[in-house]
Formats: C-alpha cells, structure tokens, sequence
C-alpha cells in the first residue's frame, strides 16, 4: 500500500475482531506476514552479505516496519575475520497492522465518519460501508442486569435463613423471599444465556451536534461479558461495517440476545427495585429499546 501525506495516528485497540482484520489486509494487499527475517552471512574470507527473506515476500503495508529499519542500517557489505551467520526478525503485531488498515482505508476515502453525519446524509450511508463513529460506550440493560447480579446475588442469598445443614430454609422464609428466589433462578438462567452466545450488544453515544447512536455486535470469543468492563475507558472510536441504517419507523430490541426475550425485559423492573432497597446501590439502566437516528455496526475495532 502506498504512503499517505496524512501522518499515522498512534492507536491502541481496546476491542480487535482479528479475523475480519486478516481479511481486508490479505485482500488489499495480495496477503499477509506477521514478520519478515533479515539473515547475515560471513564467511571465511571475510566477506559479509546481506540477504532479506520473507514468507512468500511480504506487502508494502506489513512489512513498512523492517523496511524503515534496514534503510535507517546502511550498507552491509565489508570485509571481517571470522565467519559466522546472525538473523534478526522483524515483527508487526496485529495492533501495528490494524493501525496500518485504518490508515490507508482513510486514505483511499473507504470510511465514512459518523459524527460528521447530520440527519440529511444519514439515509444516504451505503449498506455494508466501513464506518467510523466516537462516543462512550454504554451497557445495554440486560448486560447491565448479568453485572450487578453476579456482584449483589450472593449477598441477597446470604441474607437468606439457613437450616441446621447450611442451606436455605425455605419453611422459614417469607413471601418476599420466596419471590426473590424465584426471581434469582430466573437472572442466572439469563446470565447462562447471555454467556453462551456468540454475540454481545453494547452501545455507543456520540453527543454532537446531531446525537446518534450505534449498537455494536461484539464477539464473546474475543471479548467475554466478563471482560466489557474494559470498554468503559471514557470516549473511544469505533470502525466496522455497517449492518443497518435505521429508519424512524424502526428499532432494536437490546433484550433480544436471551431467548427468554420479553420475559427478561419484564424482569429488570422488578429486578432493579429489589436492588435498590440495598444502601448505596444507585441503578440506571439504559431504555431497552434504541430507535432513529441510529446504526448496527460489527465492529472491526474499538480503539483510543
């Protein structure tokens, strides 16, 4: 790939989907190597030579970092007295790469910039366009939900009556606690479920001039539930591809990655209420459904 009068920008991926990554590069650029192997021979006689290998050859774009190196090194040839062979391997890391992608998709006028979109242009993103988009990320109220009950679950059961053999009594409780109970069985089935998918929502908020939202569809592979707090870093950027532009006429039901769906949207009313009765638990969840102007994205990278 060729340079861009643009400087590079210094990034740090937060979220990567390296696969889809892989894939672009690969295609933009007839494939791909992570590093390519600089070998130095000296024989007998003192002559020293220089040889740069690579597997199959390695494209302008993932092997720009060894290029800089050697030609920054000078000429290799000279005359010593003794022989030997020394390798030095240059590596790109899959975040160097990715920073590499962004660029010359920039350069090349492939990413459309979501902030910069009023509400004139918004119908006009194409479908399936890379897109870019900044904000914070906020949880959804299901994947809010699995949080705070995998924190405050085990102190609600605590206060629970035990028999003699250290488990609940149940003729002993009471009918709030048994309605709690039975609401707990219910969260832990949605924690399962949510665990057990292959995907994950989360939103951002870009509070411009024009607020927008997008959904972004993250893969639990690459990033578990458990991991998402990694995400709530402040205001980050998101590039991926778009999935679907929202008219006003629809939405996104952020409940829809339980099977129990309605069940677990009903659910989190009750479920906060109990929560806070306990001091110092202040719960806000997000509205359970996210309408016009908004976007779903599957996100190639989430990045500061």
């Amino acid at each position: 790939m060729s340079e861009s009068s643009e400087a590079m920008e210094l990034l740090y991926p937060i979220y990567l989907n390296v696969p889809m990554m892989v894939s672009f590069v690969a295609t933009m650029d007839g494939g791909y190597s992570l590093e390519k192997v600089w070998k130095e021979t000296k024989n007998l006689s003192g002559e020293v030579a220089g040889e740069l290998e690579g597997e199959a050859g390695l494209p302008a774009m993932v092997s720009w970092l060894a290029h800089a190196s050697l030609k920054a090194s000078g000429s290799v040839d000279g005359k010593l007295g003794k022989s030997e062979e020394s390798q030095i391997v240059f590596k790109h890391t899959e975040a160097s790469i990715f920073i590499r992608l962004r660029h010359e998709l920039r350069r090349q006028g492939r990413v459309i910039s979501l902030d910069a979109c009023d509400e004139e242009h918004w119908q006009q993103i194409p479908p399936f366009s890379f897109v870019e988009i900044s904000g914070q990320i906020h949880r959804t109220p299901i994947n809010e939900i699995v949080q705070l009950s995998k924190r405050l679950i085990p102190i609600m059961v605590q206060s629970l009556p035990l028999n003699k053999d250290g488990n609940i009594d149940i003729s002993a409780l009471s009918q709030e606690q048994i309605n709690l109970l039975a609401t707990v069985s219910i969260v832990q089935a949605v924690v399962a479920d949510l665990e057990s998918s292959p995907l994950s929502d989360v939103i951002i908020k870009h509070e411009g001039q024009w607020e927008k939202v997008a959904v972004l569809n993250l893969s639990t592979n690459m990033l578990p539930l458990s991991d998402q707090e990694l995400l709530h870093c402040g205001n980050v950027r998101v590039i991926g591809k778009v999935t679907r532009v929202l008219t006003k006429k629809d939405s996104i039901n952020l409940y829809r990655r339980s099977v129990l769906g309605i069940a677990a949207q009903s659910l989190s009313t009750q479920w906060v209420e109990s929560f806070k009765s306990m001091p110092d638990v202040n719960i806000k969840l997000e509205s359970p459904t996210v309408e016009y102007p908004a976007v779903e994205i599957l996100p190639m990278a989430i990045y500061v």
